[in-house]
């Protein structure tokens, strides 16, 4: 007994020193995995919207543009084709002799068209692509050719009416 006051005694259990709240379970959700998700969809839906915006720019056709020199000049032709993604390059003025098909053999194929052109002293490149080659397409076989030193690339444009 201290100061009088039982510590073992039973009537201190019905009034606590802290009053007791109701005692109830909280619900508990764990919603890091919805968050991750909500903003992978917000990174696809950006990504794709801007891909299909950028695919529905029109370029324009040329208003001012000078004649290339033909004589200091190559030519290649790009063909688009429905079973290739890499399309058919030929190298020549228009589809000229056996097209390149697969995309090594044409990088391969322009690079060594356009040393020997240097050679020649022709330092004109004249990339012609169908309108429905793919910009892709045209950009690589545009870096072969650019990938020979002294080379200025040209690409052919239809000329406004």
């Amino acid at each position: 007994m201290i100061g009088g006051t039982n510590l073992f005694d039973d009537d201190l259990d019905e009034e606590p020193l802290v009053p007791r709240g109701s005692f109830h379970d909280d619900s508990h959700f764990d919603i890091t995995a919805m968050i991750d998700l909500v903003f992978m969809m917000n990174i696809f839906f950006l990504v794709t919207s801007m891909a299909a915006a950028l695919a529905e720019i029109e370029l324009p056709s040329a208003r001012h543009c000078l004649t290339a020199d033909g004589a200091a000049s190559i030519f290649i032709t790009i063909l688009d084709r429905a079973d290739s993604a890499s399309g058919l390059v030929y190298l020549g003025d228009g589809p000229v002799g056996d097209p390149l098909m697969d995309p090594e053999s044409q990088e391969r194929g322009v690079k060594e068209a356009v040393e020997a052109a240097r050679r020649d002293s022709k330092h004109i490149v004249i990339i012609k692509a169908a309108k429905s080659v793919p910009l892709k397409n045209v950009v690589r076989v545009a870096g072969a050719a650019v990938a020979v030193e002294g080379t200025e690339l040209k690409l052919a444009v239809v000329e406004k009416e």
